[in-house]
């Protein structure tokens, strides 16, 4: 009998604990096991890759403005910040220490967000949380 390995996915980060697509979801997914975090990216106006699923602020943040119509800053403002770039939400997920023990052939096996990747600086691989020597109690997930 084999055992298949399986990762926990977690859609749009926690959204029973903390509103969708926002640091605190995907941190709280992170640290409750989850070896993935879905999300979902729209453009701003201004071109700026942020994390919001909806055309809209309408659901999540009751402002009924579209993102293709603001700016990064004025969906900032509108929303206390709570809207997160796609460059703030790889820097909450990636390892920061270049010094990370994770082997370079485990980290390969993860996609690249690719040019945010490099522009944030991580060395290893964007989408997948720390490795906990790095982050301490989150957990990466096993290698076959």
């Amino acid at each position: 009998m084999t055992t298949a390995a399986f990762t926990a996915v977690a859609h749009r980060g926690d959204p029973y604990v903390h509103r969708e697509n926002t640091l605190p979801s995907i941190r709280s997914a992170l640290r409750a096991g989850a070896g993935a975090v879905e999300i979902d990216v729209r453009l701003t106006r201004d071109g700026v890759p942020v994390l919001l699923h909806d055309a809209t602020l309408g659901r999540l943040w009751h402002r009924e403005r579209a993102l293709a119509s603001l700016t990064a800053a004025e969906v900032r403002a509108l929303t206390g910040g709570g809207v997160p770039t796609l460059a703030e939400a790889l820097a909450e997920i990636t390892v920061r220490d270049r010094t990370c023990p994770t082997p370079r052939r485990r980290a390969r096996r993860w996609p690249r967000s690719a040019p945010t990747a490099r522009r944030t600086g991580c060395t290893t691989a964007a989408a997948r949380p720390p490795c906990s020597p790095c982050a301490g109690p989150t957990r990466t997930p096993r290698s076959r």
